[in-house]
């Protein structure tokens, strides 16, 4: 055993430490223990943002035992991340001093403390260069220790202890000068290190023979528990990742033969060919030795207490072991099942087949288990409080655990979940890892986990195995022979992967992953379903579409060869008719697609790209649609497609990316910044990062200094002067920008001596201006150096200068160090409006935006090492991305991470691997690549900075409270400008006078409130919110006559209940002493309407429309009956007509339709062809269709401004905004029909263009577009400005430095031969088809055109290739180009420069990464504070979620009669058992399905295609049946009632007949793809069946809507743009890109063209096509006025435009929506977690039975009945289910012949001592409160439910919801806060009225009962026969009730305010108390039966009707 650990350091101290054997391994004696005791420190803890309770999620009993309240503490101030929130003390009050009793918080390991280092203050003015060495030396081994623990981690911690090891020495609280003045004494001064020989118990018999005390066990023990070791190998790895670096920065690619120039792969044998493989062979033998040694000690697979002969067990005998569990979860045993008193029969019939499989199933599980963790001492020191000491704490942590593995181990686990028991993570509990971590971390470190139940021992495992296996196969020659295989020395590198924990904020980017994985594997298995559907439908549409091809046919000389042009058909050369193309058979296919022109032939032969580039099998489909998943690269295979089939194919890829990019993917965005949000929230970190935010200085603080608690100003006139001109400065930055910016190519000697002067003159400006604020700080200069401008200047100045020394000026480096320059235009930027805000929004997380960074780099880093090694050398050169060396490799990984042109580098590395046979392995590392890093880790800085647009989680109420106070304010009357510019407002008045006369003198005339100024303050308003979230509110907030409903319109009888509930309500209003006031509540909008009825009335032509027209003109009013009013109500006119607007706007709506057809059909190529052939003539009938539409929306202008004017009346034409936009419209369309008589074809495009606004009116004329125009553009327009603003802002200092770095370096010469500008010139041949077909062209030396033009001459033309590739479009072939210059006027060569790739991935990074995130982050940030999301905390979200949840439910339609005979009866058995056999047997048969259609390829296999037809007939029939079966069961009414069944009534009867015609008739082609169809849609099912997708498909399309409503929007910008297109690109000539389908010629290939563009594919090269000017093209003549020309302002405005308002703002909008409306991750952590699939149906059914047939509705009658029933997560009885009536008389029977005399009537016992145990264990005040509960939840439904009717099956879920899974005050927003309280207060005034009701009717019929026995008694007393007999005559109790302890008969001994409140009072119930047994005697005249029957009242309150009549069950709902 290591003595005195604590201290021990090998980088402190300078021997080693004593060693002793005393093992703590386990053994029989006493003495062997597994834990050593070490000495605690007493620490104190300060925390400024203390976390929630971790153990908030145990039950309040589970803290307190036997009476003592352990409070557990959360906030560990050296819990950096607050990842695991753990064990807080709440208060500062209070003696803390009891403790875990354990040796090393497992939280705390490795740690240090430094709150428990003793600190000194030092006087002296600096430490001695001797201390300061000794203290570097300190921190230095102390940060190396940290960086050990968390990459080396042998003591095994997770991912939330790592956190906790920061990187720095001390606090982030501590400034730097406080830091600074304080010494630590080096007494205290070492590093807490763990004891690993506690970490590292010796248990049990690792690989089954090596026991505690075996030698060489030891030996390993001593080699781990060493202080060296750790620290060790963290150098290995790092030298390990060295000389991998080092190895691969040699290029090394695939050479070519010098005979013919072809590949010549290189073949090698043996291992070691540089010394980098000496040095990993020697690496690999000491992680070798490692990982034996920690397989030794923890064991390799099996814990090492499972005995090994639990391998030979057989699977069929019985558990007999009970030291081993048969499976993990058999410790999670059900809280429920321990409380059980149900005896077992001791009888059992045999076990069924489903249990005989899961005891086979347990008992092959069985070796994989984990033994059972051992208990802990009841001792323990811990290192986050104060020592203590703790009996009750091991039964707190028993119970969290079992709670914990309730909730989260699952009831059937898997064989992974077993074996891997550190992936075990219920996707349900997210809120788990902060929570209820404490047991598990305690277990999981002290249990020393076996090597591979370790997520980094598995990696290393592979690591070190594939190492070997390399070796192996590298000496054979085998590695690098004829195939090449690359697989196992990648595996090596993911050694290198620890190096991803080295630091904390990497570490903790970690921990959030790893607590979002559950969900980003839920939506992950959604995606791929998905995935797996469309590749599915491509297999069965577009199998072998791909492999046809045009080829030239031999010609000249020349053989044939393919062209690569994808076809369906060509012209025959014999018969010129187009004929089908040839397949590989002979035979000739259908003509479709591309037809190939005369001289080519259409030819099936091979896919492209190594048949990587099909839909023949699933594989290559899969991947085909991930590449449309990823948006990049789609529209090449789509164009493909509609080359080789029809254009109708385009609707399958527009479909497939609008669902898996738009819709789905996005739930990847939804998860990530929700959960990440949810991780900010529950730990008060970010989630990226472990270091708090630093405090913020406010500014007017800034002049301030705090002496003695006072402020003491220390400004300076210089400081002040400074101020003043401090816009100087700016102007001067502004300036040096300016003058850089004037840099050209060639400057001129003057320009250079300007720019060199000017630069070095500004320089020493703002040196000057660092010492003037240098000054300016006097006499505490210091301070100048606290504030981080202060710094950034002074670096900026102090770069600036050594930049101007002449030989750094004059270097190469130069232009790079100009950004020292460039950066001083932060200072412009921050002086604009708006724009500082939003510039430290974006970088206000710097922290967090840097480890964002710096994993991405790590991990990019690592998959660059994998690459290379299995690509290197593979590739030939002249490819960019050869993967020849890291860097390269690294640059390739990071263009797939962009997805920009990610399919070039897949296809070339799958193309050179294909003879090495390595392309599939290629084909899937790159995918899966592009898949984690483009779907996950790009969306990670999406939530980075939706970090710093969210509201603090402690303001969000704060800021309810304040916005709910503005709301309750009266709003602002704002002027107008048409009411400023009215008129009337300035003549006098002339209303109309009548003369009145004879008056009477009663008559009271009402008064208009505005006469009458009212100086009062309301109520209301006085009363702010001082209790909203501490007390309960006002009691007249809300006016209860609100609440009253209003009186009935039926003429039935009433309800005599519902008659009584009025009564109530009437009586408690009466009571209410502002309950009138509700009348009132719309006096205000009635008095603004009297008001403005006044002014018209004085003023009679106010609302005359032209003067003429007045609201009693007849054709007026005819006109306002087809218009709306464009504000408000009319007053004095006529409403519109129900019948005559519709049918208006209708005819409006399909004339706009109309002239948007007739523009798709007169396209202006069509329109030119017309006047070939007819002549320009007037006329035409699409002239005469655009002069209908104008005059039909003339005519809709003129009725609008004749009924309610233009102007200035009241309801004029101009006040909506919408009529404005109508106008616009309009005015439009009369231009371009003016000019288009006046001039025959128009007079030009401006014209022409004009055209596209009749889209618009598509929007001002449905509704649901005007609302999602407006709530999703225009109310965000100007933060999406901003936006757009600071993208520009920083685009600017950018495109200078490019300038400065590239000017006159990006030029080539058309011909790659030459070697220079001094040789590109006269003409060289060129090809068109490899070298065949030569020509000669002339030689260009130009700026690039690969895709794009390009350069970066100018500061135009810099800022403009920034502005494109910021879109991550083309910034690759810039980059290539980059990567390739050689020098000026030299010809490029590929990867020449490749450090000039560094300015591109600065740039794309902080431009295309984070511009365009904050784009998504504002629209997400919109949709939030639009919604009011934004300031909804997370309760509130949960409950808004949990609602939506509850409101998609449905109630289970069954038939209204049972099914009575047995056939029916079965059918309906198996419609309703969800779970059943016959249900998992269909499940099962459709999984099958799937792996059938899975199967099918277009390659032909008789055997299996005829397999698989068969099993299709199978399948369908299999589905009919199963169709037919609940159909005949359910019936047809309850059948229809579920969508899924009409689904399958549908795709059941047409898969049935499609395929039975396929496989026995010879159906024509539609007929087979109906067929395909169908089939395909049977996949579909599973989805319903499985759970995990079913929840996540239901939660997906609740968003459904909105994003329809936005796809229509988004459709009616498509129609706009495209018809813009249409008229002024149609008929510019073709340039590089386009084709026959690709152009604007006509309307459908206009809007394809536009949707690929949506995406930014290739918009910039189509932008500079079309760009085309003269002479390139033809000017238009006087003959002919047409031309074929572009335009440069038309391309760059249209282009440009679309592109901003297409791919940045309406694609965010799609993801803005989906994690909005996307609830499923509130609905893991809330309420929702307890409504599962089971629970729902459970309550269904339920209500199925009590609910009304007709109506559905459940009945005020059936409410008892229907709560008696509810069970889990309903149950509302007032006793729980265990002690009901049948399970109390069960517990309670008497076996044998005792106590026969106290038999029942069916001939059982009661053992009355039973009866009484169990009786005693009831829990009375939980009763008393399940009693409350039950009568406000009963009470609540008679209020609210409808009367005469019932209450609705959602609203009854919300009932319950707020009774039992929410708590309304956490939940609710203020406003529904304050209505609910209100209804709270209702519901408990009415249930303290019926209380008071219910004891006053049981007095009083207990005194009629009483004085009716007595006259029965007196009766026949005078019947006797005897009346000489005197009689004794006894009397009963007085009438009235004994006194109670308070007069308030309300009370009821309750707290009616308190609901769950304890009473204290000494007078109870003698029933109700635990030390009696309950009085089962019904007597009446007792003393006791009073107080019975007034505690039977309590709970027969549930009528007010005496009358009304209650079984026995519905009196006691047990």
């Amino acid at each position: 055993m290591y003595t005195n650990l604590d201290h021990e350091d090998p980088f402190l101290t300078d021997e080693l430490p004593a060693l002793d054997y005393d093992f703590p391994f386990e053994g029989d004696g006493p003495s062997n223990t597994r834990f050593n005791t070490t000495r605690g420190r007493s620490n104190t803890y300060s925390t400024s943002q203390p976390g929630p309770s971790s153990i908030s999620l145990i039950p309040q009993s589970y803290r307190s035992v036997s009476g003592d309240s352990q409070t557990l503490d959360d906030t560990r101030e050296d819990d950096e991340a607050r990842l695991t929130s753990n064990m807080v003390r709440q208060g500062s009050g209070g003696d803390w001093g009891k403790q875990f009793d354990e040796n090393v918080d497992p939280e705390r390991i490795g740690e240090t403390t430094p709150r428990t280092k003793r600190k000194t203050v030092r006087y002296t003015p600096s430490p001695s260069p001797l201390k300061r060495t000794g203290s570097t030396l300190r921190t230095v081994s102390r940060n190396l220790r940290r960086v050990s623990l968390r990459v080396v981690n042998l003591a095994g911690m997770g991912l939330e202890d790592h956190v906790r090891l920061s990187d720095g020495d001390g606090e982030y609280s501590k400034s730097g000068k406080e830091r600074a003045e304080v010494e630590e004494d080096t007494k205290d001064d070492e590093l807490e290190t763990l004891d690993l020989s506690q970490a590292l118990p010796l248990r049990g018999h690792a690989l089954g023979f090596l026991g505690p005390t075996n030698s060489v066990r030891l030996t390993m023990f001593r080699f781990l528990v060493s202080p060296w070791t750790e620290p060790t190998i963290l150098i290995l790895i790092m030298f390990n990742t060295v000389v991998l670096t080092i190895q691969t920065s040699r290029t090394l690619t695939l050479p070519t033969s010098p005979s013919d120039g072809s590949p010549d792969p290189i073949h090698s044998k043996g291992y070691f060919h540089t010394w980098e493989d000496y040095a990993l062979f020697v690496l690999f033998i000491i992680f070798t030795l490692e990982a034996f040694a920690r397989i030794c000690v923890s064991g390799f697979l099996l814990d090492p207490e499972v005995p090994t002969s639990s391998l030979f067990t057989s699977p069929f005998a019985s558990y007999t072991d009970p030291a081993i569990p048969p499976s993990s979860s058999a410790n999670s045993t059900s809280m429920s099942s321990l409380t059980n008193l149900q005896p077992q029969p001791s009888l059992r019939r045999g076990r069924s087949i489903t249990q005989r499989l899961r005891r086979i199933h347990s008992n092959l599980m069985r070796p994989f288990t984990l033994a059972p963790s051992h208990p802990y001492p009841h001792t323990r020191i811990r290192s986050d409080t104060v020592q203590s000491s703790s009996t009750s704490v091991p039964i707190v942590l028993e119970k969290a655990q079992q709670l914990h593995a309730q909730i989260r181990d699952p009831s059937n686990p898997s064989f992974i979940s077993k074996i891997l028991p550190s992936d075990q993570t219920k996707p349900e509990t997210l809120s788990l890892p902060f929570r209820l971590n404490v047991s598990q971390v305690h277990d999981r470190t002290k249990r020393n986990l076996p090597y591979l139940r370790q997520s980094w021992g598995r990696i290393d495992f592979v690591a070190v195995v594939g190492f070997w296996i390399s070796f192996g196969l590298a000496c054979s020659g085998v590695e690098r022979g004829s195939h090449h295989i690359g697989l196992f020395r990648a595996l090596s590198v993911l050694r290198t992967a620890r190096l991803l924990a080295i630091t904390s904020g990497t570490t903790t980017i970690m921990r959030s992953l790893k607590t979002a994985r559950p969900l980003l594997a839920g939506v992950a298995y959604f995606v791929v379903f998905a995935i797996i559907f469309f590749s599915i439908v491509g297999v069965q549409t577009f199998a072998g579409s791909y492999r046809r091809s045009c080829y030239l046919q031999a010609t000249l000389g020349e053989a044939e060869m393919s062209l690569g042009q994808t076809c369906g058909s060509y012209v025959d050369p014999t018969t010129f008719q187009i004929v089908g193309y040839v397949n590989k058979s002979g035979g000739v296919g259908k003509a479709k697609g591309y037809v190939c022109p005369l001289g080519q032939i259409c030819k099936e032969i091979d896919n492209p790209n190594g048949d990587f580039s099909s839909f023949d099998t699933i594989f290559t489909s899969a991947l085909q649609v991930v590449i449309v998943a990823s948006a990049n690269g789609w529209s090449p295979i789509m164009y493909q497609m509609i080359d080789s089939e029809y254009f109708a194919s385009c609707f399958f890829f527009i479909v497939c990316i609008v669902v898996l990019n738009f819709w789905l993917i996005n739930l990847f965005v939804a998860v990530i910044t929700n959960t990440f949000s949810a991780i900010r929230a529950n730990t008060k970190k970010s989630a990226f990062g472990a270091a708090p935010l630093g405090t913020i200085v406010s500014e007017q603080d800034e002049d301030w200094a705090m002496v003695d608690g006072r402020h003491i100003s220390r400004q300076n006139r210089l400081k002040e002067i400074y101020r003043s001109i401090r816009w100087c400065w700016v102007a001067l930055a502004l300036a040096s920008l300016i003058l850089q910016g004037t840099r050209t190519t060639a400057p001129g000697e003057m320009h250079q001596s300007i720019l060199d002067y000017g630069e070095l003159a500004l320089t020493l400006v703002f040196d000057v201006e660092i010492f003037i604020r240098i000054l300016a700080e006097l006499p505490d200069w210091r301070n100048f150096f606290l504030n981080g401008r202060n710094w950034l200047d002074t670096i900026l100045a102090i770069g600036s200068s050594i930049i101007q020394i002449p030989a750094v000026h004059n270097s190469a480096v130069y232009p790079w160090l100009t950004i020292f320059q460039l950066l001083r235009f932060y200072r412009v930027i921050l002086e604009i409006p708006r724009m500082k805000p939003l510039l430290l929004a974006v970088f206000g997380n710097m922290y967090g935006l840097a480890n964002m960074s710096l994993f991405l780099i790590l991990i990019n880093f690592i998959a660059a090492l994998v690459a290379v090694q299995v690509l290197r050398g593979d590739m030939a050169s002249s490819q960019p991305m050869n993967f020849g060396q890291v860097f390269t490799s690294f640059l390739a990984m990071y263009q797939v991470f962009s997805s920009e042109n990610w399919t070039t580098v897949l296809f070339s590395a799958v193309n050179a691997e294909i003879s090495f046979g390595q392309s599939a392995l290629i084909a899937l590392f790159v995918t899966v690549w592009l898949l984690f890093a483009n779907f996950i880790v790009l969306q990670m800085f999406i939530a980075v900075i939706n970090e710093n647009f969210d509201v603090a989680e402690e303001s969000k109420r704060g800021k309810q409270a304040t916005n709910y106070w503005a709301m309750q304010q009266p709003e602002k009357a704002r002027a107008t400008w048409t009411r400023r510019f009215n008129p009337y407002r300035w003549l006098r008045a002339s209303p109309k006078t009548i003369k009145v006369e004879n008056l009477p003198s009663h008559l009271v005339l009402p008064m208009q409130k505005a006469l009458v100024q009212d100086h009062t303050i309301p109520i209301q308003h006085i009363r702010s919110t001082p209790n909203l979230f501490v007390g309960a509110p006002e009691p007249q907030d809300v006016p209860l006559a609100t609440i009253r409903s209003a009186k009935r319109q039926s003429v039935g009888p009433q309800d005599p209940n519902d008659e009584e509930t009025d009564r109530h309500l009437e009586l408690l209003a009466t009571i209410n002493p502002e309950t009138s006031t509700a009348e009132g509540l719309n006096e205000a909008l009635f008095e603004r309407r009297a008001q403005k009825a006044d002014f018209i009335r004085d003023h009679p032509s106010y609302d005359k429309t032209f003067w003429i027209f007045s609201q009693k003109n007849p054709i007026r009013q005819i006109c306002q009956m087809l218009v709306q009013p464009s504000n408000g109500d009319r007053i004095f006119g006529i409403p519109p007509s129900p019948i005559a607007h519709p049918i208006f706007q209708l005819t409006i709506l399909l004339t706009v339709i109309g002239g948007i057809v007739v523009e798709a059909i007169a396209t202006p190529m069509y329109r030119r062809q017309f006047y070939l052939e007819h002549g320009l003539v007037r006329g035409s009938w699409f002239d005469i269709a655009e002069t209908t539409l104008g005059l039909i929306l003339f005519v809709e202008f003129m009725i609008k401004i004749v009924a309610d004017g233009l102007t200035f009346t009241p309801n004029s034409y101009i006040r909506s905004i919408w009529n404005i936009l109508d106008l616009i419209v309009l005015s439009g369309i009369l231009v371009n029909i003016v000019t288009g008589l006046i001039f025959i074809g128009g007079l030009s495009r401006i014209t022409r263009s004009l055209k596209a606004l009749r889209a618009l009116r598509l929007i001002t004329l449905i509704e649901k577009m005007r609302s999602t125009f407006q709530s999703l553009i225009i109310s965000g327009a100007a933060r999406i400005l901003d936006a757009a603003i600071l993208a520009i802002l920083y685009m600017i200092p950018y495109a200078i430095w490019g300038l400065n770095i590239f000017a006159g370096l990006m030029q080539t010469c058309n011909d790659t031969s030459v070697n220079g500008a001094g040789d590109c010139n006269y003409e060289f041949v060129n090809t068109v088809y490899g070298s065949s077909f030569g020509f000669p062209v002339p030689r260009v030396w130009d700026n690039p055109s690969p895709s794009t033009t390009f350069s970066f001459d100018t500061f135009r033309a810099s800022l403009l290739i920034l502005f494109e590739t910021v879109s991550l479009e083309g910034w690759i072939d810039v980059l290539n180009f980059a990567t390739s210059i050689t020098g000026r006027g030299l010809q490029p060569q590929t990867n020449a420069s490749q450090f000039y790739a560094i300015f591109f991935l600065i740039y794309n990074l902080l431009g295309g990464v984070v511009i365009l995130t904050l784009f998504v982050s504002i629209i997400i940030g919109n949709f939030r504070s639009k919604t009011g999301a934004a300031l909804l905390t997370q309760p509130q979200r949960e409950w808004i979620d949990l609602q939506k949840l509850i409101k998609r439910q449905k109630p289970s339609k069954r038939p209204k009669v049972m099914p009575s005979s047995a056939i029916r009866s079965w059918c309906y058995e198996r419609a309703v058992h969800k779970h059943g056999w016959w249900s998992r047997m269909m499940t099962f048969l459709f999984i099958l399905h799937i792996f059938a259609l899975m199967t099918q390829t277009f390659a032909p296999q008789h055997a299996a295609d005829t397999l698989r037809i068969y099993w299709f007939l199978f399948i369908s029939v299999a589905y009919v049946i199963d169709t037919s079966i609940r159909l005949l069961g359910l019936g047809f009414y309850s059948f229809r009632a579920n969508g899924w069944n009409l689904f399958d009534m549908v795709v059941a009867l047409g898969s049935f007949v499609t395929v039975f015609a396929v496989r026995f008739g010879d159906p024509p082609d539609w007929i087979d793809q109906l067929q395909r169809l169908f089939i395909v849609s049977l996949a579909f099912k599973l989805v319903q069946r499985t759970d995990s997708l079913n929840k996540l498909f239901k939660t997906a399309v609740a968003s459904l809507p909105v994003i329809l409503s936005l796809l229509g929007l988004w459709l009616i910008l498509f129609l706009f743009f495209g018809i813009l297109f249409l008229e002024v690109f149609s008929m510019t000539k073709w340039n590089s890109m386009e084709n026959w389908n690709q152009n604007y010629s006509t309307m459908g290939t206009a809007l394809v063209m536009l949707a690929f563009m949506t995406t930014g594919e290739g918009w910039n090269q189509y932008m500079h096509d079309h760009a085309m000017a003269y002479p390139r093209c033809t000017k238009p003549t006087p003959s002919d006025g047409d031309t074929d020309c572009g335009s440069v302002a038309w391309a760059f405005s249209l282009f440009i435009a679309w592109n901003l308002l297409s791919m940045y703002i309406f694609v965010n909008m799609f993801t803005g929506v989906v994690v909005e409306s996307f609830s499923y991750v509130f609905q893991t952590t809330g309420g929702a977690t307890s409504i599962s699939r089971e629970e729902m149906r459970a309550f269904k059914k339920v209500w199925a039975q009590f609910a009304n047939k007709k109506t559905g509705l459940l009945e005020r009658n059936q409410f008892v009945l229907f709560f008696a029933k509810l069970s889990g997560v309903f149950e509302v009885r007032i006793y729980p289910a265990e002690f009901s009536i049948p399970s109390v008389f069960a517990a309670s029977i008497v076996t044998g012949m005792e106590g026969h005399q106290q038999a029942n009537k069916a001939g059982q016992a009661v053992d009355v001592s039973k009866l009484n145990t169990v009786l005693n264990r009831i829990d009375y005040t939980a009763v008393r409160k399940r009693r409350l509960l039950y009568s406000r939840l009963y009470h609540e439904a008679m209020l609210f439910h409808e009367k005469g009717r019932g209450m609705s099956f959602n609203n009854m879920l919300l009932l319950l919801a707020h009774h039992k899974l929410i708590d309304d005050r956490e939940a609710l927003v203020l406003h529904d806060l304050v209505i609910r309280t209100e209804q709270n207060r209702l519901v408990s005034d009415l249930v303290n009225v019926d209380r008071v009701q219910s004891m006053l009717k049981m007095i009083t019929l207990r005194r009629r009962f009483l004085a009716h026995r007595e006259e029965l008694r007196l009766r026949r007393m005078e019947q006797q026969e005897l009346p000489d007999i005197p009689a004794i005559v006894v009397d009963g109790l007085p009438p009235t009730p004994p006194p109670m302890v308070t007069d308030d008969v309300t009370s009821a001994r309750r707290d009616s305010m308190n609901p769950f409140s304890d009473s204290r009072s000494p007078i109870h119930s003698p029933s109700l108390s635990p030390r009696h047994s309950p009085d089962v005697s019904l007597s009446l005249d007792s003393g006791a039966s009073l107080q019975r029957s007034r505690r039977i009242s309590d709970i027969s309150m549930l009528s007010t009707d005496p009358s009304y009549r209650y079984s026995f069950v519905s009196l006691f709902p047990f």
